[in-house]
């Protein structure tokens, strides 16, 4: 399989790479029939690197768990619209060459389910596994995560050192000291008479930890203001559409301050 990979990879201009990382909003719960029809026609240049371990043209929902190789992160049945394939467009505008997308965000995880080492049976092995399966040298990374350390005051507390220990850990397995990485600020926090009986007392100190200050070659593009769906949760299609570019941008600035 790795060896038909390679083969799919070799008869094209080499992607740049780009690793799709975090929970849900990343895996996208956006509605696919709020597409427009050319949203849903694929781009030759864009292509993902599905949990199947198939390349093929990227179309929403990225992350669909057909074939899932590695459970770990499987959001069977819940995926749908996320920021990636809008980031991948908007990035195309700017840098006009293929792009590979390689998804590994799960819906609900945590900064301790993310934590680095382990093998495939793992959120960060799994993804350092595919990485490394395309090729090994991601241009960057999305990261869009936080929601689930929210709802603890104590997790929110130790956001910051657990993101920071896990840009290290990406650096160092990916062979990148300066791998640009851009993450998503939290949206607005849910109204409580949405979530109870679920509540998020860690919101606010999460939006600010990821206001920054933050590593070397990290920027920040906040969701705040965003639409979201009747759970009060999640983006939806609109948002992603509106994310997605924002992203872009943000990645193509680090990647012109020298950072990959």
């Amino acid at each position: 399989m790795i060896a038909s990979l390679a083969l799919a990879l070799a008869v094209t201009t080499a992607p740049d790479v780009y690793l799709l990382t975090g929970q849900s909003n990343m895996s996208g719960r956006g509605l696919v029939e709020e597409l427009t029809p050319e949203e849903r026609s694929a781009d030759p240049g864009i292509q993902v690197y599905g949990n199947d371990e198939q390349v093929r043209p990227a179309l929403d929902p990225l992350d669909d768990a057909t074939g899932q190789v590695d459970t770990v992160s499987s959001d069977a049945g819940l995926a749908a619209v996320g920021p990636g394939l809008f980031f991948a467009r908007a990035t195309r505008i700017l840098r006009p060459k293929p792009i590979l997308l390689v998804p590994c965000a799960k819906g609900g995880s945590s900064m301790a389910q993310w934590r680095p080492g382990g093998g495939r049976d793992t959120l960060y092995g799994s993804c350092l596994a595919r990485a490394r399966a395309v090729g090994g040298k991601p241009r960057g990374v999305l990261w869009y995560q936080g929601e689930t350390d929210a709802g603890q005051a104590d997790s929110a507390q130790a956001w910051r050192a657990s993101f920071e220990t896990l840009v290290t850990h990406f650096r160092a397995d990916l062979g990148a000291k300066r791998l640009p990485i851009v993450i998503v600020q939290l949206a607005d926090a849910p109204s409580p008479a949405i979530s109870a009986p679920k509540t998020y007392p860690g919101w606010a100190a999460i939006q600010a930890v990821q206001a920054g200050p933050l590593p070397a070659c990290v920027a920040m593009v906040s969701a705040k203001g965003l639409p979201k769906k009747p759970d009060d949760l999640h983006l939806t299609t609109a948002a992603q559409r509106d994310l997605g570019p924002r992203l872009a941008q943000a990645m193509d600035q680090l990647r012109r301050a020298g950072c990959r």
